[in-house]
């Protein structure tokens, strides 16, 4: 079972995405494509309140609008944080007994030294006991 976990970002005022989620999304439609995982869990809360809604919404309608069938999908809406993204993601990635876990985030994200995604996604795994490969994938 494969399984893909998209980062949030927080929302512009009006509920668009900024640049960043722009990219994080087409990535998500490339990783959709190319490595045709079995679910996707769009990950992010309510980071800006002016926006409204929560970013997994946002990026779970998007990949809807644009061909991922939403039985595929599954959104985590509660996370505020990269390592709250990891601390609600990974309890679901081993309930669906994932065996590979793809993290998908922008770059400038995934190799960022303070509160680094992966190694938030690796101390998770471990706190869960998860047994999975865990996958970086980034533009």
């Amino acid at each position: 079972m494969v399984v893909a976990v998209i980062l949030g970002k927080r929302l512009n005022d009006d509920g668009s995405f900024s640049e960043i989620l722009q990219r994080r999304m087409s990535l998500a439609l490339q990783l959709y494509k190319q490595e045709k995982p079995d679910y996707i869990i769009v990950s992010g809360g309510i980071a800006n309140p002016k926006a409204g809604v929560a970013e997994g919404q946002k990026m779970y309608d998007f990949l809807v609008e644009n061909g991922v069938p939403e039985k595929k999908l599954i959104k985590e809406t509660e996370s505020m944080t990269t390592k709250e993204n990891a601390k609600y993601t990974i309890p679901m990635a081993i309930s669906l007994q994932t065996n590979r876990l793809i993290l998908c985030t922008s770059k400038e994200h995934m190799n960022r030294f303070y509160l680094n995604p992966y190694k938030l996604f690796l101390k998770a795994k471990k706190k869960f006991g998860g047994n999975f490969e865990l996958v970086k994938y980034s533009d």
